[in-house]
C-alpha cells in the first residue's frame, strides 16, 4: 500500500473512531436521562410512610428533564451519523473541511440541561414557601 492509500485509510479509520465516540456519548446521555426518569418514578412509588407528608407531589419536571436528555442523546447519535457520512464523502473527494456544529450544539444543550438540573436541585433543597 502506498503512502497516499495509507493516509486515506488512516483518515477513514479516524472518521469511524470519531463516529463511534459520538455514539458512546449519545448513549451515555440517554442512559443518564433514563436513570433520572426511573429514579423519579421509583421515588413516586415509595410508600408514604417513609415521608412526613402522606401525599408526595408528582414531579413532572424530572421526568421531562430525563426525557429531554434521552432525546438529546438520540439527536446526538443522529447528527453524528450525518456528520460521519459527510466527512466520509469529503475525505473521498479530498476536500475535508473541519466543522464544530455538532460540538457547539451538544455543548449548548448539555449546558442548558446542567443549568436546569442545578436549578432543580437548589429548589429541591431550599423550596420556596
Amino acid at each position: 500500500m502506498n503512502d497516499k492509500n495509507q493516509s486515506i485509510a488512516n483518515d477513514q479509520m479516524a472518521n469511524e473512531r470519531t463516529f463511534l465516540a459520538w455514539i458512546r456519548t449519545g448513549i451515555g446521555i440517554m442512559v443518564f436521562g433514563f436513570v433520572i426518569v426511573k429514579f423519579s418514578l421509583f421515588v413516586n412509588h415509595l410508600p408514604s410512610k417513609f415521608f412526613q407528608e402522606p401525599d408526595l407531589p408528582k414531579n413532572v419536571s424530572t421526568i421531562l428533564l430525563g426525557i429531554g436528555l434521552v432525546l438529546t442523546g438520540a439527536i446526538t447519535i443522529l447528527l453524528s451519523y450525518f456528520r460521519y457520512k459527510k466527512t466520509n464523502q469529503l475525505l473521498e473527494e479530498g476536500k475535508y473541511l473541519h466543522s464544530t456544529v455538532l460540538l457547539t450544539f451538544l455543548t449548548v444543550v448539555i449546558i442548558a440541561m446542567s443549568i436546569i438540573i442545578i436549578g432543580y436541585l437548589i429548589l429541591a433543597a431550599y423550596p420556596l414557601k
